[in-house]
């Protein structure tokens, strides 16, 4: 049976992750910042905060996330993960201007780069999905897969049900 110390700091915890969410709702980024400063372990479970912060087109927000993240827990961002099995960069690579942050993330891990989702995607697939050529050529280039062959290529370029980038451009008018 739990103690009334640890009911108490289950409701705390509760009430501050619904202040983030409202915050961020809110766009109330001082706030978000503020919020996960004073409980740095949020930067490691709580992807929806980079993912809210990339479509509300806030690159500076996700940095300043990124930069309060200790160095010694690089190691930890491609496990992040969402219901959908997607990464910090998977969602990156949705919004817009995220070149800059995705740089960031793939110094400090650079397994986010190949990492899939459910779906079998990568972030550059992602990328291409929404349009976001910017960052589809960085991740690109970052992948090498200029010099890679056409099939080995493919493997990056394709999900688990055959589904490939130039698919999903045509269906989404998303051109990469």
């Amino acid at each position: 049976m739990a103690d009334n110390n640890d009911i108490e700091t289950e409701q705390k915890s509760s009430n501050n992750i619904a202040d983030l969410h409202k915050a961020m709702m809110h766009k109330d980024y001082e706030e978000v910042r503020r919020l996960c400063g004073k409980t740095p372990e949020w930067l490691l479970q709580r992807i929806s905060i980079y993912d809210m912060a990339a479509h509300s087109k806030q690159k500076n927000l996700v940095l300043d996330l990124l930069k309060m993240i200790p160095e010694d827990r690089n190691h930890q961002l491609s496990d992040i993960k969402n219901s959908d099995g997607n990464t910090i960069l998977h969602e990156l690579a949705t919004g817009k201007a995220m070149k800059d942050a995705a740089a960031e993330l793939l110094r400090r891990d650079h397994n986010l780069l190949i990492s899939r989702n459910e779906l079998g995607e990568k972030p550059i697939f992602c990328a291409a999905r929404f349009g976001r050529t910017q960052l589809f050529r960085f991740l690109g280039k970052k992948m090498e897969l200029k010099k890679i062959s056409p099939e080995d290529s493919k493997a990056h370029l394709q999900r688990n049900d055959g589904t490939t980038v130039l698919h999903v451009s045509i269906a989404t008018e998303c051109f990469v």
